[in-house]
């Protein structure tokens, strides 16, 4: 599951205070994947500097199915043709205390390069899901709770590749 590799799924893994938890978030990442299995991952990437972590998954979607239950059509399947676009993942990063990994800092989620006129345009004009703006809501807001950032450790790194695992240990 390479979504996994993204700032804003490891964050999501973060909030998990318990093996339980843990275990329920793994499944909700199954059915997640389950209830897109007529999308395709296309290129991965993950660009990291020196203080910033930036996750992109090309993906293409199927069009809407199942247009009889919004419309007065009687048709059985999707529209004949494929959305496209990249789902664009941002965060801060620091050095752990150890130096040895990053702490990730969830900041926001967006959608670029959509195939689709119009839609196009408006998503890359700059709207973004802002996570870490609704996180810190939530902790001026929640007791207890306290925006997640996670740990992301580089094991092996040399000119063509990078394997990095996540705060289960999985490999990326």
């Amino acid at each position: 599951q390479l979504f996994r590799s993204s700032p804003f799924f490891m964050a999501g893994r973060a909030v998990c205070e318990t093996d339980e938890q843990a275990r329920q978030y793994d499944w909700f990442c199954d059915m997640h994947r389950a209830a897109l299995a007529i999308s395709t991952i296309g290129k991965v990437r993950q660009i990291i500097s020196a203080d910033r972590m930036t996750s992109e998954f090309e993906v293409k979607v199927g069009a809407v199915p199942f247009l009889s239950d919004f419309t007065l059509f009687k048709y059985s399947g999707g529209l004949p043709f494929t959305i496209e676009g990249a789902i664009v993942s941002s965060a801060d990063i620091t050095p752990s205390n150890s130096g040895e990994a990053w702490e990730i800092f969830m900041d926001t989620v967006e959608i670029k390069g959509s195939n689709i006129p119009l839609l196009r345009q408006a998503l890359d004009s700059g709207i973004k899901l802002r996570s870490r703006d609704l996180g810190g809501f939530l902790e001026d807001n929640l007791d207890g709770y306290t925006n997640p950032r996670p740990v992301f450790e580089t094991t092996y790194l040399d000119e063509k590749i990078r394997v990095s695992r996540d705060q289960d240990g999985k490999l990326f």
